[in-house]
């Protein structure tokens, strides 16, 4: 007896066509859009109080605080 997946694959074939596992993806922008969209779908979603009230870094606030706190000198 044939497995579904074997059945899937003679009738339908593939879903994706080539390696999907070793796939590159680009990297990921934190931007203003991107914090408005987390704050408008977290009562969908389940995540951390943080995040969903939008209390995290964009790319560009998490560089200028990197930026700031390299120039603390440290005792």
């Amino acid at each position: 007896m044939a497995s579904l997946l074997e059945n899937f694959r003679r009738r339908i074939g593939t879903l994706v066509d080539g390696d999907i596992v070793n796939t590159n993806f680009k990297p990921v922008v934190v931007d203003e859009e991107v914090l408005d969209k987390t704050k408008t779908f977290a009562s969908r979603y389940r995540c951390s109080q943080r995040l969903g009230k939008g209390l995290f870094y964009t790319d560009s606030e998490r560089k200028a605080e990197r930026a700031r706190l390299s120039k603390i000198k440290l005792p």
